[in-house]
């Protein structure tokens, strides 16, 4: 059949195999286009590093319980049962993350404990049909032919659904495997993800039914609890919960999972792409009061990249490598000197030069490939010592009472990123209240400083920055080495408790008494002063530390924004927000209300916002309409209102149109149009009169 002898149904029904290998061609043909982008190329290299990051945690997400969850499942049946164990894994409320993360469980159970592995998900068994069919078919179909000797290749088995029950499973599982009481048999555990989610009754009854074919049959059940075990115990009654043996494990948090994520790579000095403060903090506040997802976070971040790179070639330059740099800024046409020169920033950097240099920076490619690659490798040295501080600074400050600069290390970034840190009150608070550390604690956050450093430098190269100032902290944890203990009280107790037995028991009479207590009272004058001394020693050296710390951060930890070309490193566009976090009503209202703000199209452009024009489509009518009436709308002069915009006619009087025979075409368009609305959920129908509807918004 041809396509053009078909209609819209057929269209529906047949296959044109050669529009679809043109869509495909058209698809391959864009990406091939993009790939010869240097941006497009730098985007794709970049976000590939990142995904594998994130991939490789998500992977590792309940690397914390693995171990103890393993062991569970495979001691549960080494003897026999009567209750049905059960894990309960404490997972947290990050749902949109757990599906991912279930099915990597669910794989590790099927490569290390067993086969036989079924996961119900809430949205498949809404009833208890549903739930023991899905779980029996998933059994049935998880059989390994490797078991059996016979081939290598994983078979499905089709069962008609009125035949599947726990009888045709213990069948089954008989047949599959030769029943030997002195034989550990494979387990058949049944993951449960979203427990809050499923209907109670039905997993009670579920239970019920797993217990009664305990003998015959190993189950395990794993729940995913989202919030507290408590909601497990009260669901259940007591005759269920004595047929289950529960154990609890408890999985990291979101957010502990998110930070994992972020000090990985990305706020780490291997990672050339930044945010600006404020995305950050953008980002952060949907992950903390939306939805706890990792995944959409990371969904964020590519978007950020996307909308940054694709300014232009000038965002290739967004290396951690000054070769790479250097390479690419070989590869540059004067069209992406152009875009790099339309940076806001680049203007600051022209005004800062003489004259002449402004012409060449204008106007002399080569000149300004050799400046720009100056500018680019400061860039770089800038973000390797920006993260590299801040986790110096970060481990300076992150037991401090009240948590000034905040507890982790992404709030310590926001605020590096959006000010100058040390002008900031945050960090002076913070900085004041470190003027208090004894020197143990003060010595073990520097030998933590020296441990960080020594990942980043090499200790026999020559004279760096970074190198010096490792220098310079070695020699104070020598310093705090020499210096004498700080607390003299303590001192003196313990000298007092071993010297005074002795003294006392070769006491005689009361002028021996006296001559000790003046003795005594002299020796303790004495080691009140030499601590004094000490004391005022270790101030000393710790006010130096503590001016040694600040003059380096306030030398290499700059506000970015203050550097020229920043943009080529730092995504600040808070822009994003629209895009990221939609206003759906009003995203709803503007098509309803003004169909050309979508649709560009001149049928339906209108000269005000209350304009209606018969071109519309049928639901934009029926909703500018709507909002003439107040709560209760009548249908039938909804209708009558409708009819006027789409089919008027200048010689029906008031008389002849109250009157006037509807056309069922238009009914039947007035009637789909009410229908979308109420879908949206704009009206719904009223029990108080049956040819009213109840309007549920108001205004736009």
């Amino acid at each position: 059949m041809s396509k053009d002898n078909t209609v819209s149904v057929s269209r529906g029904v047949f296959v044109f195999k050669n529009k679809g290998n043109r869509s495909r061609k058209s698809r391959s043909n864009i990406s091939k286009m993009l790939s010869q982008n240097l941006w497009y190329q730098e985007y794709d290299n970049w976000w590939s590093v990142l995904n594998e990051t994130f991939e490789d945690l998500n992977r590792n997400a309940f690397a914390s319980l693995k171990s103890e969850l393993f062991d569970f499942l495979k001691h549960s049946h080494q003897t026999r049962r009567t209750e049905i164990p059960t894990a309960t894994l404490l997972t947290g409320i990050n749902m949109p993350d757990h599906e991912a993360q279930f099915s990597t469980l669910k794989s590790e159970i099927e490569d290390n404990i067993t086969p036989h592995v079924a996961c119900l998900n809430s949205q498949d068994c809404g009833n208890l049909k549903f739930l023991m069919d899905n779980m029996i078919l998933q059994f049935l179909n998880s059989m390994e032919q490797d078991n059996l000797g016979e081939e290598d290749e994983q078979t499905t088995i089709t069962f008609k659904k009125s035949n599947l029950s726990l009888a045709l499973l213990q069948s089954w599982y008989q047949d599959l495997y030769c029943i030997n009481d002195n034989k550990e048999m494979p387990l058949l555990v049944i993951i449960i993800p979203d427990f809050e989610s499923f209907n109670i009754k039905v997993l009670q009854n579920f239970i019920l039914i797993l217990a009664h074919y305990l003998e015959h049959l190993p189950f395990v059940l794993v729940f995913g609890i989202a919030t507290t075990i408590s909601t497990f115990y009260t669901s259940f009654p007591y005759h269920v919960t004595a047929k289950i043996e529960i154990q609890i494990f408890e999985c990291e948090s979101s957010i502990l999972n998110l930070n994992k994520m972020l000090e990985s790579f990305f706020l780490s000095a291997y990672c050339p792409f930044q945010l600006g403060g404020n995305v950050f903090d953008l980002f952060t506040e949907i992950f903390l009061y939306y939805d706890f997802s990792v995944k959409n976070f990371m969904q964020n971040i590519k978007f950020a990249m996307m909308e940054h790179f694709c300014y232009g070639n000038a965002m290739a330059l967004c290396q951690i490598e000054k070769k790479e740099a250097k390479y690419i800024l070989e590869c540059f046409s004067h069209d992406d000197c152009e875009n790099v020169r339309h940076l806001m920033s680049f203007r600051k950097m022209v005004e800062s030069e003489s004259y002449e240099n402004r012409i060449k920076l204008l106007t002399d490619d080569v000149y300004f490939k050799d400046v720009v690659f100056e500018k680019v490798t400061n860039l770089q040295k800038y973000i390797k010592r920006l993260h590299i501080f801040l986790k110096c600074v970060h481990v300076m400050v992150e037991d401090l009472p009240g948590f000034p600069l905040g507890k982790n290390l992404r709030e310590i970034y926001v605020m590096a990123v959006t000010k100058t840190l040390t002008d900031s009150s945050e960090y002076k608070e913070a900085f004041k209240l470190l003027e208090f550390q004894s020197k143990e604690e003060l010595q073990t956050k520097l030998e933590k400083i020296v441990k960080i450093m020594e990942q980043f430098i090499n200790t026999s190269s020559k004279k760096t920055v970074l190198k010096e100032f490792w220098n310079g902290i070695s020699q104070f944890i020598q310093l705090l080495n020499d210096t004498e203990c700080n607390d003299p009280e303590e001192l003196v107790e313990n000298t007092d408790r071993t010297v005074e037995p002795q003294i006392l028991c070769n006491l005689t009479d009361r002028k021996s008494l006296k001559e000790v207590s003046l003795s005594k009272n002299d020796a303790l004058l004495f080691r009140s002063k030499q601590k004094s001394i000490s004391l005022n020693k270790y101030e000393k050296l710790r006010k130096e530390i503590l001016e040694f710390l600040t003059n380096n951060f306030k030398l290499y930890l700059l506000q970015p924004t203050s550097l020229p070309l920043h943009e080529i490193f730092f995504f600040v566009d808070l822009s994003i927000k629209d895009k990221i976090i939609g206003t759906h009503r009003t995203a709803i209202h503007n098509a309803l209300n003004d169909p050309h703000y979508y649709l560009q199209c001149n049928c339906c452009q209108i000269s005000t916002s209350q304009s209606v024009r018969p071109t519309m489509p049928d639901i934009c009518i029926a909703y500018k309409l709507h909002l003439e009436w107040g709560k209760m709308i009548n249908l039938y002069d909804w209708l009558l209102a409708f009819l006027c915009v789409v089919d008027p006619k200048e010689d029906d009087t008031l008389d002849e149109k109250s009157k006037k025979v509807v056309v069922p075409e238009l009914q039947a368009r007035f009637t789909q149009a009410i229908a979308e609305l109420e879908y949206l959920g704009f009206v719904k129908s009223s029990k108080r009169k049956t040819d009213h509807v109840t309007r549920l918004t108001w205004g736009g």
